[in-house]
């Protein structure tokens, strides 16, 4: 029915909705994206669910709706396995560098979140395995998700059978080992992705058989001559602006063409995502949003900071306890880099210029990454190549290499000299420190393609979690 149609709608609108600020595209533009942490986000799927709730009945009478709906899964997963088969992402090593690898690493992060031990300890367990045969289990997620996806793509009913089984079983151990089930942590809202997959794909293969057609015995037989005038009924009214209103517009998409539907929500995409996008891109000052769409939303903590006791560019001796009743902004710049460390650096300083007041609340914190060109004569000279001498709450801190080298196992900063040169391989990333001394958010920030509008975005990501560690106080 129309109320039905309408839901449908409401509940594509709002899951794009979700998608595009919620979910930051699904991670899309994340250099991690793989089908196996949830990729292209779950919402993308609720949002495919809810066209098909708004269709009308008569687009499932025959195959072709079945068909686009395998054939579109089809062609996600043959995507996806593209991506996953990638050499350099780091998914077919189950260790890199002496760290868990892409994979390895994703799983133990989500067995040490807080449930049931032996829901945790099976999630370690699998980490544990990837760990030690990542190629081997990479090559078992490559080959399941590429033969599903040219399976369905073929559009042969005896090949689609057992690949959508496959694919019911790849999404059920994904769910349970590397998903976690979705929602434990405390940050989950849904069951995450492969739930709506799943049952995406089941409704696919069920809307290739057609319905039916009515049976002539059924049909009502026509009522018997009289000889009386015949007279004309009409439906009786529903009075009121509801039907007019409500009504009426779920009778013209009733009555619309199946291309205009999907024409309409292509639209709806376009002035809901790359709308916001593209006025993101042309602001001097941009919100958050180019920099979740590269990078992912900030997760929220609250555990301990490690501490640390380092020295600042002047020499003077700074530990993370003199900072307490300040709000701390923390990375790892290497001093030497030419890359991403300066783009890192320059949106601080674009962070610290958008606080305003509020910057004598907050202490902007940068440690040393590199375990040769340690110094503080690299400090200063990374601060005057900058412009960041000239600000009074900014640390550049640096010690002997033990006293580095344990800052970096602390904050988990996995350093790494870089063959031909000077520089460091090392995570791009930024903690936001309450007053008190807890860990509140984490920050992947790679700084991506390094515009002006990309820098304050981030600048403008980082302002808005101190601000929130600066009302929790």
């Amino acid at each position: 029915g129309w109320s039905a149609r309408l839901a449908g709608l409401a509940s594509a609108g709002w899951g794009l909705v979700v998608w595009v600020f919620g979910e930051a595209f699904g991670g899309i533009f994340a250099p991690g994206l793989t089908f196996l942490f949830g990729a292209p986000g779950a919402a993308i799927f609720y949002c495919v669910a809810g066209l098909l709730i708004a269709l009308p009945l008569r687009y499932w009478q025959a195959d072709r709706l079945g068909r686009l709906v395998v054939g579109g899964l089809g062609l996600m997963l043959v995507g996806m396995a593209v991506l996953q088969a990638w050499p350099g992402r780091g998914f077919w090593q189950g260790r890199l560098h002496g760290q868990p690898g892409s994979l390895a690493g994703m799983v133990s992060t989500m067995a040490g979140t807080p449930q049931p031990h032996f829901l945790s300890a099976l999630v370690s367990h699998f980490a544990a395995l990837d760990a030690a045969h990542g190629f081997a289990v990479n090559l078992v997620a490559v080959i399941a998700l590429a033969a599903t996806g040219a399976a369905l793509l073929s559009g042969r009913r005896p090949l689609m059978r057992p690949a959508l089984v496959l694919l019911l079983a790849l999404c059920l151990v994904d769910w349970i080992l590397i998903e976690d089930f979705g929602f434990f942590g405390g940050l989950g809202t849904d069951p995450n992705s492969m739930i709506p997959v799943a049952l995406l794909a089941v409704a696919g293969y069920l809307a290739l058989t057609p319905a039916p057609a009515p049976s002539p015995a059924t049909e009502p037989a026509p009522a018997p001559e009289t000889g009386l005038p015949k007279t004309k009924t009409r439906p009786t009214a529903v009075p009121g602006p509801a039907r007019s209103g409500a009504m009426a517009a779920a009778g013209a998409f009733a009555g619309a063409s199946m291309r205009a539907v999907l024409a309409l929500w292509a639209a709806a995409i376009v002035v809901v995502g790359a709308g916001p996008m593209a006025v993101a891109q042309a602001s001097p000052t941009a919100a958050p949003i180019i920099a979740q769409a590269i990078d992912g939303d900030a997760a929220p903590l609250n555990f301990a900071a490690p501490g640390f006791t380092l020295s600042d560019q002047d020499g003077r001796s700074v530990s993370l306890a003199s900072l307490r009743g300040k709000v701390v902004l923390l990375t790892f710049l290497d001093p030497v880099c030419t890359s991403d460390c300066p783009l890192i650096a320059q949106e601080f300083r674009a962070a610290d210029q958008m606080l305003g007041t509020q910057t004598h609340g907050v202490e902007m914190v940068a440690i040393v990454a590199n375990p040769v060109y340690r110094s503080v004569a690299y400090t200063r000279a990374f601060d005057a190549q900058e412009g960041l001498s000239r600000l009074p709450n900014w640390l550049f801190l640096t010690g002997s290499l033990s006293q580095l080298q344990q800052a970096w196992n602390s904050y988990g900063i996995a350093a790494q000299i870089l063959p031909a040169g000077g520089m460091v391989a090392h995570n791009d990333i930024a903690y936001v420190i309450d007053s008190a001394g807890h860990t509140r958010a984490e920050l992947d920030f790679d700084p991506g393609p390094g515009t002006a509008s990309t820098q304050s975005s981030f600048a403008s990501e980082l302002v808005s979690t101190a601000q929130q560690a600066m009302r929790r106080a």
